[in-house]
This record gives C-alpha cells, sequence and structure tokens, in this order.
C-alpha cells in the first residue's frame, strides 16, 4: 500500500469515528410538539387534581347526619279472648287468595235464582243492581285483605332492603365511596325518602284495615236486608201482590247506611 493510500484509509477511518457519535447523540427540536406535549401535561395534573377533589368525603358524619327512623312492620298478634277473628287476622297477615278467611265472617248471600224469573222486569233490574253491589264489595274486600297480607309479608324484607343502601349510603369503607360527596348526599336522601314512602304504606294499610271493618258491617247489613227480600219472593205469595208492591218500594228507597 502507498504512503498516499494509507494516509487516504486513516483520514476515512478517523472521520467515521467522529461523525458517528455526533450523528447519534443528535436531537431535532421542534417547538409546536414541545408546547403541545406541554399543554397536554397540564391537562392530565389538572383532571388529577378535579378527581382528587371528586374524591373528598362530606365533612360530617353520614351516619348519624342522615339516618331516618322508622317503625317495623307489625303483624296482628292473636290476642287473647278472641273467638272468631283469628282466621281473618291471620289473613291480614300472610294474604288469603282465596278469600276464605272473609267468607266464614260474613253473612252468605242466598241464591235467588229460583225467584228471579217470577219478579217483573223492573222488579228484577232494581233487584240485581242491589245484588251485585253486594257482590262486588265481597270481591272487592277479598282482594283487599289478600292485597293486605301480602304487603304485610313482603314489608320486612323491603324494610330490610332500604336499610342496607342506607348502611353502603353511610359505610366508611372506600370500596363504598366510589361517587361524589355530592352523590352522596342525593343517595342519603333518596334513602330518607324510602324510608319515608315505606312508613306512609303502613300508616296507609291501618287505614284500610279499619274501612274494611267499617265496610263489613254495612255489608252485613245489606246481606241480610238482601236474604230477606229473597226469602219474602220465596215464600210471599200468600201475602198477595201488596207484598210484591212494598217490596219494590222498599228496594227503591233502600238506604244501607
Amino acid at each position: 500500500m502507498s504512503a498516499r493510500m494509507a494516509r487516504m484509509t486513516l483520514a476515512a477511518v478517523v472521520v467515521t469515528a467522529f461523525v458517528v457519535p455526533v450523528a447519534a447523540q443528535f436531537v431535532v427540536y421542534d417547538p409546536d410538539n414541545y408546547l403541545e406535549a406541554v399543554a397536554q401535561y397540564e391537562q392530565m395534573l389538572e383532571q388529577y387534581r378535579f378527581l382528587l377533589k371528586q374524591a373528598e368525603r362530606v365533612p360530617v358524619d353520614i351516619a348519624a347526619r342522615y339516618h331516618a327512623h322508622s317503625i317495623d312492620w307489625t303483624n296482628h298478634a292473636a290476642a287473647a279472648g278472641l273467638q272468631f277473628a283469628g282466621p281473618l287476622l291471620a289473613a291480614l297477615n300472610q294474604g288469603d287468595i282465596a278469600g276464605a278467611a272473609y267468607r266464614a265472617l260474613v253473612d252468605p248471600l242466598d241464591l235467588p235464582l229460583d225467584i228471579v224469573d217470577r219478579m217483573p222486569a223492573a222488579m228484577r233490574r232494581r233487584f240485581g243492581t242491589a245484588y251485585a253491589t253486594v257482590e262486588l264489595f265481597d270481591s272487592m274486600t277479598r282482594l283487599a285483605v289478600d292485597q293486605t297480607g301480602s304487603a304485610r309479608t313482603d314489608g320486612p324484607p323491603t324494610l330490610q332492603a332500604i336499610k342496607n343502601v342506607e348502611h353502603d349510603i353511610a359505610n366508611p369503607a372506600d370500596a363504598f365511596h366510589s361517587q361524589t360527596a355530592l352523590l352522596e348526599k342525593i343517595n342519603a336522601a333518596e334513602a330518607i325518602g324510602l324510608r319515608l314512602e315505606e312508613q306512609t304504606n303502613q300508616f296507609l294499610m291501618s287505614s284500610l284495615e279499619q274501612q274494611l271493618l267499617e265496610g263489613k258491617r254495612k255489608r252485613d247489613a245489606e246481606a241480610q236486608l238482601m236474604n230477606a227480600t229473597i226469602y219474602q219472593w220465596r215464600f210471599g205469595q200468600n201475602y198477595g201482590q201488596d207484598l210484591f208492591r212494598h217490596t219494590a218500594a222498599d228496594l227503591d228507597a233502600w238506604r244501607p247506611y
């Protein structure tokens, strides 16, 4: 190798040794990309601070401050000395879809099939209207007794579910607090509303039971009058046409209460 060729080779090696490291360390600076990265970082930091603020608890004891009290569901107890009301009270506790307990405590309606055809058309219509009133009351009352018992049966589990909701709202564990403090207060208010609705339902049920009792008294009076009318029509031919005329007038002026 000539001296000139050796010098050229050495020069190429030296240039390569200096050029390659410099190229590897060279970084291109883009102001637009840098500003965008800074803006994204500030946005992420602001979101993080917002999440931390939303995760803060209400500075009060939620369990004590927002707890609402309501009465527990109660059943009709088999009081000492009751001789005949037990089955109906049991139906008001548990429900009675067949209505057997109610029918056992009311005067049964006499079936007028053998005397309806003997009535004049106008009398048959008035009689049917009065008779249907008692039938409708019996059907509605049997349904009300069953629904009251069913509601009383379902009441304790429903009340327990409401208590569970209230407990989870006030639970101090972090796992129960993924919502914001505002949502915690809203949930607590909803739990109070549920309790108040539950208590209102109990009061309404007590009022319904009193109305059922009063309605039963009126119904028994109507049924007794209806049965007496049927009896007169069945065996009243010996009394003549005046009996039938008076019976029709009585039905027109019938006022059970």
